[in-house]
C-alpha cells in the first residue's frame, strides 16, 4: 500500500521500499501521490532540495529520488548531484518543462540522473519509469548483495583449503617419518608412491570433498574388475593408483569447468585437456610412468569417439579400459535413488558395451558393483537422529547436507563418512565453533539390513 509520509513521520521497521518526490508545489506532491496510490512502494516528500538531503540521510531504502527541476534555492540539477554523495545506489529522475532540455541535460550530466520526464507528465509513462528505476535500483542492491557474499564464502573456502593443505603436509611429514626406518630400497619406493598418490588424490578433494568419495570408490571398482579379470598384481596394483589419480589433471581448471555446466567449444578443449595434465604432473616419478599413460587414456571410448588421442579397441591400454568403466560406474550410481539402484545400474551398463566400454569387461564389472557399492539406504528403514560431533564416528550416513555458516556446501546428504571427512568435519566444528549437532540416519528397529 503505497502511503504519504511527511518529514519526521516514523517509518516501518521493516524499511520498505520507498520514493523520494521533491517539488515545491505543494499540488504536484498530492498529484504524485494520488499516482502512486496502488503501487507497492512507500512515498516520503520534501518541499525544497534542503529538506530531502535531510530526509536522505535520516531515511533507508530510497530506491529513487524523483525532483522537480525549477525550485527555489536548490534546482533539481544541484539537488541530485548532492543527492548523489549520500545515497549513490538510488536511481534518480528529473521532472522539467518543454522548455528546459539543457536543464534536463545538465541533471544527466552533473547530477547523474539517469533519465527526465517533461511536465504535464503522461500518467503511465511515469509510473512505467518510476517502476523501471526502482527495479534498477533492486537489481543493483541485489549484486552488492551476492558480491558480498561470494567474497565471504571465497573466504571462508580458502580458509578451509589452507586447513586441508596443513593437514595433509602434517600427513606427508608423518609419512616421511615413517620411511626413514625401511631398509629395502623397493619397500620404501613403494611407500613413497603410496604417499603420492595420496597426496595427489588429497589435493584434488581441497576441490570439493566431492572428489574423496568418487576417487576411492572408482580405485575399489577398478580394483574388483581387475582382480575378477586375473590381473597379475603389479599390474593391478598400478590400475589402483591410476584410478585414485584419473581426474589429477583437474586441479588447475577453473571452477566453471568442474560445474558440468553448459560449455563452449574452447571449455570443452580446456576439460578435456584435463587428461594430458594429468600425465604429465607425475610422468617424472619413474614408478609412476605407467600410471600416467592409463590416466591419459581413461576417457578414450571403445568405438573411437573418446580423447584425447581417439584410440579404439585393444589400442586402448587395459587399466585405461577398466578405469574408464570404473570412472561411469561411480558417477552413474552417485545419481541412482531407487531401492534396486545397483540393477538399474548393471542393466544401462549392459547397453554401452561395445560402445563406450570394451564388452569383455561387462561380467567383471558386474561383479565389482555387488562388491564395492551399496543401494541407497531407504528412508523408512531409518530415523533421523542429531548427534554431538563427539558421538558421529566413521561409517554413519548424513541425512542432511551440511554447510558453512555463509551456506558453502562440505558435505552432501547421503555421505557414508570416512575417516578423512569425520576428521576434516572435526576441524571445521572447532574453527567454527558450531553448536549444532550432525544429523545421521539411525536403523530403525526391526527395519530389514540393506544391503
Amino acid at each position: 500500500m503505497t502511503m504519504l509520509l511527511q518529514p519526521g513521520s516514523q517509518e516501518s521497521e521493516t524499511v520498505p521500499l520507498t520514493i523520494l518526490c521533491v517539488d515545491d508545489e505543494e499540488n504536484v506532491l498530492r498529484t504524485l501521490y494520488r499516482l502512486f496510490r496502488q503501487e507497492e512502494f512507500h512515498v516520503v516528500t520534501a518541499a525544497s532540495g534542503a529538506e530531502g538531503l535531510e530526509l536522505l540521510k535520516s531515511s533507508e531504502n530510497i530506491g529513487l529520488i524523483l525532483s522537480d527541476q525549477r525550485m527555489p534555492g536548490m534546482t533539481g540539477t544541484a539537488f541530485l548531484q548532492a543527492a548523489a554523495l549520500i545515497s549513490p545506489d538510488s536511481s534518480r529522475m528529473i521532472l522539467t518543462g518543454y522548455s528546459d532540455v539543457s536543464a534536463a541535460i545538465d541533471a544527466i550530466n552533473q547530477g547523474g540522473a539517469y533519465r527526465f520526464l517533461t511536465k504535464p507528465w503522461i500518467e503511465h509513462e511515469l509510473l512505467q519509469a518510476v517502476r523501471e528505476g526502482l527495479h534498477r535500483y533492486q537489481l543493483t542492491r541485489e549484486n552488492q548483495r551476492l558480491t558480498a557474499l561470494v567474497t565471504k564464502q571465497n573466504g571462508e573456502l580458502s580458509e578451509w583449503n589452507d586447513n586441508m593443505k596443513k593437514r595433509l603436509l602434517q600427513q606427508t611429514v608423518q609419512l616421511r617419518k615413517q620411511l626413514q626406518g625401511a631398509h629395502l630400497q623397493e619397500s620404501r619406493s613403494k611407500k613413497i608412491c603410496d604417499a603420492v598418490v595420496l597426496s595427489f588424490s588429497d589435493m584434488l578433494g581441497l576441490r570439493n570433498p566431492r572428489y574423496n568419495k568418487h576417487l576411492r570408490t572408482v580405485a575399489a571398482l577398478a580394483d574388483q574388475i581387475a582382480l575378477k579379470l586375473g590381473v597379475e598384481p603389479h599390474l593391478r596394483e598400478e590400475i589402483r593408483m591410476a584410478a585414485l589419480l584419473h581426474d589429477t589433471g583437474k586441479i588447475g581448471l577453473p571452477d566453471r569447468l568442474l560445474s558440468k555446466g553448459l560449455m563452449t567449444p574452447d571449455d570443452v578443449r580446456e576439460y578435456q585437456s584435463h587428461a594430458v595434465r594429468g600425465q604429465t604432473a607425475i610422468d617424472k616419478i619413474d614408478e609412476l610412468r605407467e600410471v600416467g599413460v592409463f590416466i591419459r587414456h581413461h576417457h578414450e571410448a571403445y568405438n573411437g569417439s573418446g580423447f584425447p588421442d581417439g584410440l579404439s579397441g585393444e589400442q586402448i591400454p587395459l587399466g585405461a579400459r577398466i578405469i574408464a568403466l570404473a570412472d561411469w560406474l561411480e558417477n552413474a550410481f552417485s545419481h541412482e535413488n531407487a531401492p534396486n539402484a545397483k540393477y538399474e545400474l548393471t542393466r544401462k551398463l549392459a547397453n554401452q558395451g561395445g560402445h563406450l566400454f570394451d564388452p569383455a569387461l561387462l561380467p567383471a564389472a558386474n561383479f565389482a558393483v555387488s562388491q564395492v557399492l551399496h543401494d541407497p539406504p531407504q528412508l523408512r528403514d531409518f530415523s533421523e537422529e542429531e548427534l554431538p560431533l563427539e558421538k558421529v564416528t566413521v561409517g554413519m550416513i548424513l541425512s542432511q547436507d551440511i554447510f558453512s555458516g555463509t551456506g558453502v556446501l562440505l558435505l552432501e546428504r547421503g555421505c557414508r563418512l570416512e575417516s578423512s571427512e569425520l576428521e576434516a568435519l572435526r576441524h571445521y566444528y572447532s574453527n567454527d565453533h558450531a553448536t549444532t549437532g550432525v544429523m545421521v540416519l539411525k536403523k530403525s528397529i526391526g527395519a530389514s539390513r540393506p544391503e
